[in-house]
């Protein structure tokens, strides 16, 4: 009975070293308070907008200062496709922006690199 004990101690003390539980990376959000500046046509569509104000969602999310100028597609309100362009915000027009990036490891050719993920949705005007 002890050898049984003890071996299904050393299986469950196994198993716990080999099934250490991973941590994703936490999306860090801005709201972002843009005027449109131009409606970029090449090499392909994207919106030119001046930040007018930014609010960090947590205390560890990097926003892009006031004045900044950022280039963009927009993006539904679920960041999951490109908004309809016919329903893009015009020149010289508000709109509201949750930033969002991602920071991590991109492996591409082979050689791991840093890179960011970056998605503009797109959640009023």
């Amino acid at each position: 009975m002890k050898k049984q004990t003890t071996l299904s101690a050393l299986l469950a003390l196994a198993l716990s070293t080999v099934c250490i539980p991973a941590h994703a990376a936490t999306w860090q959000i801005c709201h972002l308070e843009l005027r449109v500046t131009e409606v970029v046509k090449q090499p392909y569509p994207q919106l030119q907008a001046q930040v007018l104000k930014a609010s960090p969602q947590s205390a560890t999310a990097k926003c892009p200062e006031t004045g900044t100028r950022l280039t963009f597609t927009p993006e539904t309100p679920d960041y999951q496709s490109t908004l309809p362009r016919k329903r893009w915000p015009g020149k010289g027009q508000p709109v509201r922006v949750d930033y969002r990036y991602l920071d991590g490891i991109c492996k591409g050719d082979g050689n791991s690199h840093p890179c960011r993920i970056k998605h503009y949705p797109v959640v009023g005007r």
